[in-house]
């Protein structure tokens, strides 16, 4: 009869060998999804300001892959950017505006409808196109943080929020572009400094799954998760 030790042991090592074939699946397909070259829009969304959708648009970037590995990172300002034939919708002229702005992209309820105005505005305006996005939320930032902390960026430990932090480093100077960069340089420098790197991946998914990151299409996730992370970051 196996005593409970023993029971516990192989139960551990089922759940192990499942969260390797789960990783080992997903880094194929993302290999199929993510091989040759790619850009990601990235939306930093402030769910402060109210609305029905997510919130507003902060910031954007589009990091282009390449097999999975990051290179070249442009910096999207939404102020100023608006679609160039799309039309406001009924709420949205109630509170006065007249264009759809990259600001005002994820007023919408509608995830994909508000993300595909978005990357329209992105490309009308910088000519890049993307493949997939991904809307990151303050809570999102601060679990990355705290799961490779300490972080450090522009020479400063970031130990409050991190939506303070920026805010911060604007008010001394720093462009937002530069801060969320900088702060994002930062949380990878820390992972891989601490040898966190596989917490990194494990506190994306679980800011995933609470709906404080979120994606589309939703679907290719887990593989840029999985294939991005394991040729990238590790």
């Amino acid at each position: 009869m196996l005593s409970k030790k023993k029971i516990l042991a192989i139960v551990i090592i089922l759940i192990l060998i499942a969260v390797g074939v789960y990783f080992l699946y997903n880094y194929t397909e993302g290999q199929k999804a993510f091989a040759g070259e790619h850009n990601v829009l990235v939306l930093c969304a402030d769910p402060s300001e109210p609305r029905p959708g997510v919130g507003a648009v902060d910031m954007a970037f589009v990091i282009h892959l390449s097999d999975g590995k990051v290179g070249e990172i442009t910096k999207v300002y939404p102020g100023g950017l608006a679609h160039p034939t799309r039309e406001p919708s009924d709420s949205m002229k109630a509170e006065g505006l007249s264009v759809v702005y990259l600001h005002d992209s994820l007023w919408s309820e509608n995830l994909t409808e508000g993300t595909t105005i978005a990357q329209e505005i992105v490309e009308y305006h910088t000519g890049l196109k993307t493949d997939m996005v991904l809307v990151m939320t303050p809570e999102a930032i601060d679990a990355l943080v705290k799961s490779v902390a300490p972080v450090y960026s522009n020479g400063k430990e970031v130990s409050n929020s991190s939506i303070d932090f920026l805010r911060d480093d604007q008010d001394q100077g720093a462009t937002r572009g530069d801060a969320v960069e900088g702060l994002a340089d930062g949380i990878r420098e820390a992972a891989s400094k601490n040898n966190k790197k596989p917490a990194l991946i494990q506190s994306s998914m679980d800011q995933y799954s609470k709906g404080n990151i979120l994606v589309v299409p939703e679907d290719k996730f887990a593989p840029f998760i999985s294939y991005g992370g394991i040729s990238n970051i590790l």
